[in-house]
């Protein structure tokens, strides 16, 4: 069984950041290793709520120093370089609809690297989840598609066992993949606040000074 978005809500609005893509498959993948999700032939490890019961940890990327880390297995999920491409010119999705502010609608494809580290302290072990990390996504990428509104899931990778790079008494085998997202958004021309900023200045003696200043002190109010 799969997650699904809330019923009612927007998935172009939901799902149209990087740091949400990861969420989604922290969930997909709590989801699979639940003890209430049927698998046959039965796996090995289930994942729970609580740290001190589960038997997998299934966590995003900069949870990996969670304790216990080295007694149990975990898939840690996590990203690499994100990207936004341009589809049409300006990123424009269509005209200004509130005239009084003009207000500007953009719209614009994301694609993530996703890389999903399967580690364990024995090396088979870490193989074998790696294996049915990647099985599953394959084989699920399908409905993950029509579920959460991604444009596309490239094919699942699974790469060589090596010792993992964060903590040398683990190894890890990354399972990794590109998703490729649709992402809008809205904002109001910037000469506003440009000409906001000009007006604060506009009694300094020393703007070069000013701006300087801001700089180099934390907090500096303009």
């Amino acid at each position: 069984m799969i997650p699904k978005p809330v019923a009612g809500s927007n998935p172009n609005l939901i799902f149209s950041t990087s740091l949400t893509i990861i969420g989604v498959f922290v969930a997909i993948l709590r989801e699979r290793f639940s003890p209430a999700t049927p698998s046959d032939p039965p796996l090995k490890w289930h994942w729970l709520p609580e740290i001190k019961d589960t038997g997998l940890f299934i966590e995003s990327g900069w949870n990996e120093n969670l304790e216990g880390r080295n007694v149990r297995p975990g898939i840690w999920v996590d990203r690499d370089q994100n990207v936004y491409q341009q589809v049409s010119i300006g990123d424009r999705d269509q005209m200004p609809v509130y005239q009084n502010v003009r207000l500007q609608l953009y719209y614009g494809i994301g694609e993530t690297d996703m890389i999903l580290e399967c580690t364990s302290t024995n090396r088979g072990e870490s193989m074998i989840l790696g294996s049915i990390v990647q099985d599953f996504l394959q084989m699920s990428s399908d409905e993950i598609q029509a579920i959460f509104v991604f444009r596309s899931m490239t094919p699942i990778i699974l790469n060589r066992t090596t010792p993992f790079d964060k903590d040398t008494k683990l190894w890890t085998s990354p399972v990794m993949f590109r998703v490729q997202y649709e992402n809008r958004w809205a904002s109001q021309p910037i000469a506003t606040m440009l000409r906001n900023i000009f007006l604060k200045i506009d009694d300094k003696t020393d703007p070069e000074k000013y701006f300087r200043d801001i700089t180099l002190h934390t907090g500096m109010p303009l």
